[in-house]
């Protein structure tokens, strides 16, 4: 599917059994990623936020010929987290049944560590969490793991320091709030459902944090 909408991602070649595990083959890509190429600097780290946002914005603007399955899979995800109480569970999915659906790519991992920063322009990586649906559950999912305190190992510099992660959400979602005219508040509608659904993907002091998170909006 990916392949057939010209979108800056890698091309996909098929499946290889590599010692009796299925690999799928992929378009080799040159380059940095966006999380290493930022310099611990706000010119940097606004330039490279505002680059993220923009290919948001593009990648939601490609047409979907394909019925909405975010809502549904975020559904699936929050009913079979055994963390989150059933009470708690039933609220969240009270909330995401009331939020709009829609015919967005959802790319759902979308991060700058899944930017390869090519000679041929920025390459979209790592499509396995795709989901069809509305854009402003893709922009939250990013929002969250950019926010979270979670660190890939070895992390850069700048991502370590707290002020500069908020900052680069800050400059992020001014961007694409600006290109895109949604509404801000559409964001925080949907971070209870995202949350909800992110608690399986994680363990130890980071499934914690997201839980708090999820208890907080929920007692409000």
């Amino acid at each position: 599917m990916i392949n057939n909408l010209n979108l800056r991602a890698p091309n996909y070649s098929g499946l290889l059994e590599y010692k009796g595990t299925s690999c799928l083959i992929y378009e080799k890509i040159d380059g940095p990623t966006m999380l290493k190429q930022i310099d611990p600097t706000k010119l940097s780290i606004s330039h490279y936020a505002k680059l993220m946002a923009q290919l948001h914005f593009e990648l939601h603007n490609i047409e979907i010929k394909m019925n909405s399955n975010l809502k549904t899979e975020l559904t699936n995800k929050i009913n079979t987290a055994e963390v989150i109480k059933e009470y708690e569970k039933q609220i969240v999915i009270n909330v995401l049944n009331t939020l709009p659906g829609g015919n967005a790519l959802c790319h759902y991992d979308f991060h700058p560590g899944n930017i390869i920063l090519s000679s041929k322009g920025p390459i979209i990586i790592d499509w396995m969490n795709v989901l069809v649906g509305n854009q402003a559950a893709d922009v939250t999912r990013t929002s969250m793991m950019i926010q979270s305190h979670a660190l890939p190992s070895n992390a850069p510099g700048w991502l370590i320091k707290r002020e500069y992660r908020e900052f680069f959400n800050r400059e992020y979602l001014r961007e694409y709030l600006m290109l895109s005219g949604m509404n801000p508040n559409f964001l925080e509608e949907w971070m209870a459902p995202t949350l909800a659904a992110r608690v399986c993907e994680v363990n130890g002091e980071d499934r914690n944090e997201v839980i708090d998170k999820l208890q907080i909006i929920i007692k409000n």
